[in-house]
């Protein structure tokens, strides 16, 4: 679906590039941005790939989907307002962004149908489509501009503590909105609008990734409805709650508080009124969604799905099941400033040998996942390998321990590690999001192979996934180490998530060097795609030496739906299938 797939986006973000999508660490479910499309595995009962081939007849109108994932959102629906990836699911079948980002890293025109480069490489212009918004208002160059004035604005970056600045912070005249000392791209020579439908952005520098992991995840917000809100109350504005006007594919009906959204077909969707009538986003527990998927009270999963659900859900007629690798990974954070320990490389580097992390596949994942090593998936195009050097750590609790004592860490009479910093016993504690069984298992396993290297790691109680990200996010001291993972788009841009002061940098890595080597994967030079692959190997293979977070796994995507449900073979996309309103439903 188009949060993932739309704005390779952003999270909503690596968005496009990085769309990083912050996420519990199950093992992903159907909407997580996957590489490549599924497999042609199916259930029992379904021989014929009807789901996802588009086979079975011509499409027909009418009909309510329902889709589940597995965790609660939250009723945020301005985009940008919120980051996860389970209020972006509901959020994305109601806006477009303005591009979107096929498996070959090829632009698809969306509300932007057109663009062309200046001489310089700084200055893009953008042609809109001829779209209209719900309440059939067309979309317009003033909305862009309003779109990106709200996201670059002093108020949206503090008061609101807003996360997609930084999808404005390359135009030209970013750090005047930052700073409050101006309030409009199009005074600061950002913005210049050319007609209503064709407006040009101005860059500060060249900068050869702009487009994917910034400019393409812009998902516009209608002027005329909100240009007399207080941006500073939009956070409590009954639009945020449910929007009135949008324009996706769908328009909302009802939101019932964090656990389902009714929404209904966009007559005026400008790529063509969806087929199927009605759409439900529902909260169900993770457990729960095989049988619903059986009884068809649900044909579509978004996420949720665990890997212990495949063979039985493979067992199921009329269900059809997916399992390509994921472009996703999971990790072991920590908080790098407020721990002194974490700040020594070679203890890190201690905890990464001392973690079992294929029995954690194995055990977890059922075998549907391989070991991470890196900040870029393994199925990604660009990502570093063995035989660029990259060194896999294969579980060596030995080397773990031998880590630990030249660094001054004395085994203990108890069997665990004296922390030479505190001459107390090495503890640590960890926090997990609660509702997916396959996360606290994860913690376990990771709290039973750090005993077996002399570190003590203590287990708090479960948060709900919302409650965990706020406190990662906000470096709330109760926080050490945690588990959480990132979805990624089909462009890879390290920005958002590893310069020094990336907002989504949630360990605190300060490091000089890496950023000049991120600097060299986006500049004039990176307009060339055998450069920026190099350039992207060597900062991978760096933050592999210095591990500035642990990397557990890449867990596969497990797609599941009825076959009723039939989505074009054409619509699968890196991310999944792109275009929910050619979708339709047989009886």
């Amino acid at each position: 679906m188009k949060i993932i797939s739309k704005a390779s986006m952003v999270t909503l973000a690596m968005t496009a590039s990085l769309t990083m999508l912050v996420t519990g660490c199950g093992s992903g479910g159907g909407n997580s941005t996957g590489a490549q499309g599924p497999s042609n595995s199916s259930g029992s009962g379904s021989n014929q790939p009807a789901a996802n081939s588009g086979s079975g007849g011509q499409p027909v109108d009418g009909g309510t989907l329902t889709m589940a994932q597995g965790t609660k959102f939250n009723d945020q629906f301005i985009p940008g307002m919120d980051a996860s990836l389970y209020t972006a699911n509901i959020m994305d079948e109601a806006f477009d962004p303005l591009l979107t980002i096929d498996k070959n890293l090829n632009f698809i025109p969306d509300l932007a149908s057109k663009w062309t480069w200046s001489a310089d490489k700084k200055t893009v212009t953008i042609t809109l489509a001829n779209a209209k918004w719900s309440d059939g208002q067309p979309i317009t160059s003033d909305d862009i501009l309003f779109t990106i004035n709200y996201l670059g604005s002093k108020t949206y970056n503090t008061t609101l503590q807003g996360q997609r600045g930084y999808l404005v912070a390359p135009i030209l005249g970013s750090d005047k909105l930052l700073n409050g000392s101006a309030t409009s791209f199009a005074a600061t020579g950002g913005f210049k609008k050319i007609s209503n439908t064709q407006f040009s952005l101005t860059f500060t520098k060249v900068d050869a990734a702009v487009l994917y992991s910034d400019i393409a995840s812009i998902y516009p917000i209608p002027e005329h409805v909100l240009k007399n809100v207080p941006l500073a109350s939009w956070g409590n504005a009954s639009y945020d709650k449910m929007p009135t006007v949008v324009s996706g594919p769908y328009t909302f009906t009802q939101v019932n508080a964090g656990q389902s959204v009714e929404m209904a077909a966009n007559p005026l969707y400008f790529k063509g009124k969806p087929h199927i009538s009605n759409l439900v986003i529902k909260t169900a527990s993770p457990d729960v969604v095989p049988g619903l998927l059986a009884n068809g009270q649900v044909q579509y999963v978004l996420n949720g799905l665990q890997p212990t659900d495949v063979a039985k859900l493979k067992q199921i007629p009329g269900v059809v099941v997916n399992t390509p690798p994921g472009n996703n990974y999971t990790y072991l954070g920590m908080k790098l400033k407020q721990v002194p320990e974490f700040q020594n490389v070679k203890f890190r580097q201690a905890i990464e040998y001392g973690m079992d992390r294929q029995a954690m596949i194995d055990g977890i994942l059922k075998g549907l996942g391989v070991p991470e090593n890196g900040p870029v998936p393994p199925v990604s195009s660009v990502a570093a390998t063995a035989a660029n050097g990259l060194n896999p750590y294969n579980y060596d609790p030995q080397r773990a321990k031998t880590l630990l004592t030249s660094i001054g860490y004395k085994m203990g009479s108890n069997g665990y590690f004296i922390d030479p910093l505190t001459g107390k016993e090495a503890t640590f504690t960890l926090s997990y999001n609660s509702g997916d069984p396959s996360v606290q298992a994860q913690a376990v396993a990771i709290q039973s192979d750090l005993k077996k290297i002399g570190i003590h790691v203590v287990l708090n109680s479960p948060l709900d996934f919302n409650t965990l990200a706020k406190r990662v996010e906000t470096d709330d001291k109760s926080i050490q180490m945690w588990l959480l993972g990132w979805y990624f788009g089909s462009y890879v841009d390290p920005r958002q998530l590893w310069l020094s002061t990336a907002a989504f940098n949630f360990n605190r890595w300060v490091d000089p060097k890496s950023d000049a080597m991120i600097n060299q994967t986006w500049g004039a030079q990176a307009f060339d795609p055998a450069y920026r692959k190099q350039a992207l190997i060597k900062w991978q293979l760096y933050v592999n030496q210095q591990l500035p977070v642990n990397f557990l796994y890449s867990s596969d995507n497990i797609y599941a739906y009825g076959n009723k449900l039939h989505i074009p073979a054409n619509d699968w996309s890196a991310q999944g299938p792109l275009n929910i309103q050619d979708w339709w439903l047989s009886n």
